[in-house]
């Protein structure tokens, strides 16, 4: 008996103690407002996918958000942002088989830089990828437009929303194939950032 009463230990919770844990630290938010020009009650959805190698990847998806007077605004984790892409899909039917995605970064054009429409349409090369940002609100400004696609059916032809940011944002990770201008996907818009 006496050895099992040494044997015994006491434990009690913090809670039973009156002590609290501190307050885990709140996740750093980012507020993106996106002025559109072109394509009111268009929705844009926020999407991070990160490839990770040869690791499986990661991806995101953050609430989507109807454009009303030329803007959307989007408040997202800070640490989401890197690497982030936008979904775009369009108010007026679009009959392909992938989900228009905002060009962040047409290849041959730097940061800061602004696009026409006979340039975006003329890059051969674009990409989503998002450098992102670390400051708690930023402004992102995307001009769209309407080209001319081949659709589903052969045969047939539909417009697809020519979507870019102006100016050029910084991009993260690798450009992919453009057709006139466009990009779309699938699953998601997978980025390496560095």
């Amino acid at each position: 008996m006496i050895r099992a009463a040494a044997a015994f230990t006491l434990v009690l919770s913090a809670a039973a103690l009156g002590v609290t844990a501190p307050p885990a630290a709140a996740e750093d938010m980012t507020t993106i407002t996106m002025k559109v020009t072109g394509c009111d009650r268009c929705s844009i959805t926020p999407v991070q996918a990160l490839n990770a190698g040869t690791q499986q990847a990661s991806v995101w998806t953050g609430t989507t958000v109807k454009v009303k007077g030329g803007r959307a605004v989007f408040t997202v984790p800070t640490s989401k942002t890197v690497g982030m892409s936008f979904n775009l899909v369009a108010r007026w039917p679009v009959d392909i088989d992938a989900v228009p995605v905002i060009v962040t970064q047409y290849e041959g054009y730097q940061p800061g830089q602004r696009v026409t429409k006979r340039k975006a349409k003329a890059a051969k090369q674009a990409t989503a990828c998002w450098a992102g940002t670390a400051s708690p609100a930023v402004t992102l400004r995307v001009t769209v437009r309407r080209v001319w696609l081949p659709g589903m059916e052969v045969g047939t032809k539909t417009k697809v929303p020519l979507a870019w940011m102006v100016p050029t944002a910084e991009a993260a990770g690798s450009f992919g194939q453009a057709v006139k201008g466009t990009i779309a996907q699938q699953e998601a818009w997978y980025c390496s950032p560095s």
